[in-house]
């Protein structure tokens, strides 16, 4: 059996097809019903706002999919996730002081770690290499952890004074 690739929504991709654009989640479901789900931003897979709506797209159309009976969440290349994406905090800063009175501009990532947490289908972090900040909290969503032997893992905020989360 071929596996079928996805991509942001899981939209079907074959094996030889042209790769889908960064900043994007890849998701595979494997012969023996496991689903995989690569974040994919190079160089660090860092958590851009694209990445995280995808990365909540992708986990919900595995959860609802028969066929699959468990969830495991990777980074591609040699990071599992270096954390938020820097180049966005700007964006924030844009619309002033009072546009986040009703709804935080972190409440996306806050929704992506409540699904991944909250999956009645089992969610395993297979940390591939370093997994930082909001990476690491993507790992710690997932129900169960695994980490390669030159892995690491931490939250480097709070060298800034700044909380996690």
């Amino acid at each position: 059996a071929q596996d079928i690739f996805c991509s942001g929504p899981c939209l079907a991709v074959r094996r030889g097809d042209p790769p889908p654009a960064a900043m994007t989640t890849q998701c595979a479901v494997r012969p023996d019903g496991v689903g995989v789900v690569s974040l994919d931003n190079a160089p660090v897979n860092s958590l851009a706002s694209t990445l995280i709506e995808s990365l909540k797209a992708s986990i919900a159309k595995l959860v609802a999919d028969p066929a699959v009976k468990a969830i495991v969440v990777t980074g591609k290349g040699n990071f599992f996730c270096g954390g938020a994406e820097i180049s966005e905090f700007a964006k924030l800063l844009g619309p002033g002081p009072g546009a986040y009175k009703e709804v935080h501009a972190s409440q996306p990532f806050h929704d992506v770690m409540d699904v991944i947490d909250a999956s009645p289908k089992t969610t395993v972090a297979a940390i591939n290499g370093l997994a930082l900040g909001g990476g690491l909290e993507v790992a710690l969503a997932c129900h169960y952890r695994v980490i390669a032997p030159k892995a690491a893992v931490g939250f480097p905020e709070v060298m800034l004074g700044l909380l996690p989360g």
